[in-house]
């Protein structure tokens, strides 16, 4: 492997979830960002990062943008249960 990531790694899903939740993580304490709850965050940055890995392999659609925002959601949402998984205390039995 000559480079770390690159647009075809990304393009795993496991991959991707997995940059989402770095890029999450070092910008939600940023500014007006930490403002935002980090659901929708992650979800934003889920979804433009979606567009541009489409747009650098070439292969975005505009017809498909109803299947990028529900991919986003899905990745959105997977990485917030890794964020919970890593972060939340079990409760007392």
């Amino acid at each position: 492997m000559n480079d770390f990531i690159t647009w075809e790694t990304l393009a795993n899903y496991t991959t991707f979830v997995s940059m989402v939740f770095m890029i999450v993580e070092f910008t939600k304490q940023l500014g007006k960002i930490k403002k935002i709850p980090t659901k929708i965050w992650s979800f934003i940055i889920s979804f433009f990062l979606l567009l541009i890995m489409r747009l650098a392999q070439h292969t975005f659609h505009f017809i498909d943008m109803l299947l990028y925002i529900l991919s986003a959601m899905t990745i959105s949402l997977s990485s917030n249960g890794l964020s919970d998984f890593n972060y939340k205390k079990p409760k007392d039995s």
